[in-house]
């Protein structure tokens, strides 16, 4: 039965060479050990028969991982921390049959602590740190013999150095593995955005992106824009709610101004004191962001904001951005021990999203631009070369009217296409200058449009259509344009592709999506 190791896929070409340096690190080690064996095996504690076909095949295994990459359990179990738990018990098992706690294998323990601590963590790094000092002091005891007496000196010196060298290489592995996390957080917030989904979703993904990182429950953006038609917005992210709106929540003034209340260039990191069991832990430090001149004049501020947030620690750091007055993103934690580097690295987030909400505002205004001169050439177009013609059309038919206005009839069948070609030219006149002005159907006007578009259709088509569903009126003037013509070019397909006459159009929108169903009776 295959092993089945769950662990993310390597995809930096930093991580494929650590990897590939651990392999070649293992392999000498074991061929290392394999010619000790050969050449000086008193040294070696004078290994059995057993001890030469433990490490003949610990050789095979190290060798595995660097000349037969294609096997997929080799592939998975390279980048899998089972692998330095492998060699911490191999290493255990060597020195058990060797010379007990007086083997020259002792250091190879420094490999697997090394790798679990660069590579998971501190955590990681400590739990082997600790199994291998404990393993030790076992394998002292199990290879007790004549041969080789229990040396009480080096069972005390060895697992009490490696208890100690171990912790200092886990400590600094963390800050190694910690800092990777940032660089990616950096570059998925500054790389992996797209124009398309706009700002609020920019900012929204973003927001829950740190709470994930730091394991928080809420990350909450509130700005102020003096010059906005709604100056007071916030952007809360929830860690029990992915699925949010990403519209931003509009404030009132007084809440507002209790949550901006902290200078604009103050960074703050609070601890609520019911964070840990033991009070004198919490730590509460602020610095300004532009001298970073430590301050503690605004701790009854930070103890006020603590309560507004249900008692919980947080990280809060100033938002700038082009058109926002001031702003501030809260950060809020549980039960977690917070520091300067946090805070520093949180303003870089905030720096990063304010980045990347200024290019995608500066795409849309490209985008708009371009759009703007795209609109107007079209609407020249379709003056000179659809308008035109139809207005031809209605005098040429309104001619033919008069010429033959005895046969009443044919005036009445004239009159009816005249009207329609007036229509149609209307139709015409107001795309053209919607597209001239850069105007865009209101949501709200939206159900209205498709009312007048079904009687015109039942009017001249005999073709009835029931309008089932309402539209919420805050719906963007965009995604309102974009579904007028797709119900518009559904009207059309069961005009020209069926004989229906009884049709049907159900619409149904939220915060988030636009449902339209069309259908029609055969």
């Amino acid at each position: 039965m295959p092993l089945n190791l769950t662990q993310p896929s390597l995809q930096t070409s930093e991580d494929l060479f650590d990897t590939l340096i651990q392999a070649w690190m293992r392999f000498v080690l074991a061929c290392t050990a394999l010619l000790v064996f050969l050449i000086d095996p008193v040294e070696a504690g004078s290994p059995s028969e057993f001890a030469h076909m433990l490490l003949i095949s610990y050789c095979l295994y190290s060798a595995c991982f660097l000349f037969v990459e294609e096997l997929p359990l080799f592939r998975e179990l390279s980048a899998h921390r089972t692998t330095h738990w492998i060699d911490t018990i191999f290493f255990t098992c060597l020195i058990a049959v060797t010379a007990g706690s007086d083997s020259i294998f002792y250091f190879f323990y420094y490999l697997p602590v090394l790798i679990a601590s660069f590579s998971w963590g501190f955590r990681e790094g400590l739990r082997v740190t600790l199994a291998s000092a404990i393993l030790f002091t076992l394998a002292g005891i199990v290879s007790i013999s004549d041969q080789h007496p229990y040396d009480l000196g080096e069972a005390i010196l060895r697992p009490v150095s490696l208890l100690v060298f171990g912790y200092m290489i886990a400590h600094l592995g963390k800050g190694r593995v910690i800092l990777k996390r940032r660089l990616a957080l950096l570059q998925d917030i500054s790389t992996y955005w797209n124009p398309r989904f706009g700002v609020n979703h920019a900012t929204m993904v973003n927001l829950g992106r740190l709470v994930d990182f730091y394991r928080g429950s809420r990350c909450i953006l509130v700005k102020h824009c003096a010059e906005s038609t709604q100056p007071y917005q916030m952007f809360v992210r929830d860690k029990n709610k992915p699925d949010a709106s990403n519209s931003p929540q509009i404030i009132t003034q007084a809440t507002a101004h209790a949550l901006l209340t902290l200078p604009d260039t103050l960074a703050v990191a609070y601890e609520s004191p019911t964070a840990h069991h033991i009070q004198s832990f919490n730590k509460r430090l602020a610095y300004d962001t532009k001298t970073l001149e430590s301050t503690e004049q605004f701790w009854n501020e930070c103890e006020v904001l603590s309560n507004l947030f249900d008692n919980q620690s947080y990280i809060s750091v100033p938002y700038q951005q082009q058109g926002i007055t001031s702003g501030r993103i809260y950060l809020l934690v549980s039960r977690q021990m917070l520091d300067r580097t946090d805070v520093g690295f949180t303003k870089q987030v905030a720096d990063a999203l304010s980045a990347v909400v200024e290019n995608i505002q500066l795409m849309e205004g490209l985008i708009e631009e371009a759009g703007g001169q795209e609109r107007h050439r079209i609407s020249l177009d379709v003056h000179d070369t659809t308008i035109q013609p139809y207005i031809a059309l209605t005098m040429a038919l309104d001619a033919l009217s008069r010429e033959y206005k005895s046969n009443t009839p044919l005036v009445a069948r004239l009159s009816e296409i005249i009207n329609m070609a007036n229509m149609t030219v209307q139709d015409l006149r107001s795309y053209k200058d919607k597209l001239r002005e850069k105007s865009l159907m209101r949501g709200d006007f939206l159900m209205t449009a498709i009312n007048n578009k079904a009687a015109r259709m039942l009017r001249f088509y005999n073709l009835h259509i029931d309008v089932i569903g309402a539209i919420d009126p805050n719906l963007s003037g965009t995604l309102a344009e974009a579904a007028y013509q797709i119900i518009c070019e559904g009207f059309s397909n069961i005009l020209r592709h069926t004989l229906a006459k009884i049709a049907f159009i159900s619409i149904q929108t939220d915060d988030t999506h636009l449902r339209i169903e069309i259908g029609n009776e055969t």
